[in-house]
């Protein structure tokens, strides 16, 4: 990243992989919209050898503009997406700016996410639709700064060199 107020990402994916084939419609959809997309079947080889855990913390916690996260009866059980949505919402409580877009799948409740957070739901509303509202909201946010300036998750590799006071909330 050479500017500060890029992200790496514009959206990062987080699903469960029975959910797999959705997010691969949703990141082809969202990729010729020439929307940046972290989604690990594009990546393998950046994956290749590095501590799989800290990458993920990294990339939902500061590298995306907005994390899709994909709500199914799948996705509570998963462990690779408990480390994706908790990183999300330490994201998330830490900016002011809203960060975690839910697509619902089905009737399933993820704690912190879908009683908390505007949705979409699937059964209701078009991946086009969704991914045409998910790129006017690109456009209106593309001018925001960046990521968080300082992160309180020593995984990230975000480690501030003080930690004064008026820091921690």
């Amino acid at each position: 990243m050479t500017d500060r107020d890029e992200f790496e990402y514009d959206i990062a994916l987080s699903f469960a992989e029975e959910d797999r084939a959705t997010a691969d419609t949703f990141a082809d959809l969202l990729t010729s919209k020439d929307i940046k997309v972290f989604y690990d079947q594009y990546e393998p080889a950046a994956l290749w050898g590095k501590n799989v855990v800290d990458h993920l913390v990294n990339i939902y916690a500061r590298k995306a503009r907005y994390c899709v996260l994909f709500v199914s009866r799948h996705y509570p059980l998963g462990k690779w997406t408990e480390v994706e949505r908790t990183s999300a919402q330490e994201r998330a409580f830490r900016d002011a700016n809203e960060y975690i877009l839910p697509i619902v799948i089905d009737d399933v409740e993820v704690p912190g996410i879908t009683e908390t957070t505007g949705y979409r739901d699937l059964r209701q509303h078009s991946m086009e639709s969704i991914v045409s509202g998910l790129e006017q909201k690109l456009i209106q946010t593309k001018g925001r700064s960046g990521p968080p300036s300082r992160s309180h998750d020593l995984r990230s590799g975000n480690i501030p060199s003080t930690h004064p006071k008026s820091d921690v909330q």
